[in-house]
């Protein structure tokens, strides 16, 4: 991730210029983390940004399910 795309993000995520700014430093100082940019954001009293918050929750087993399909055509049934 660059710092356009950090400071692009951050002004998605409704971040106030100030703490963009600040958060881009932070950002040009220690690497760009996402961890650490969240962290940070949640000290400055905002949500986590980066956090994928149904990454460890995903199941592939879970993905798939069992469809039952219907037959398209009507079927004349005399009695």
């Amino acid at each position: 991730m660059t710092l356009q795309e950090l400071r692009l993000t951050l002004e998605i995520g409704c971040v106030m210029d100030q703490d963009i700014e600040y958060l881009v430093g932070f950002g040009k100082q220690n690497g760009i983390d996402p961890d650490e940019i969240d962290d940070e954001l949640v000290k400055l009293g905002y949500d986590k940004i980066f956090e994928n918050q149904f990454e460890d929750d995903y199941d592939d087993d879970d993905a798939f399910g069992y469809i039952q399909k219907f037959p398209n055509k009507s079927k004349f049934y005399e009695d």
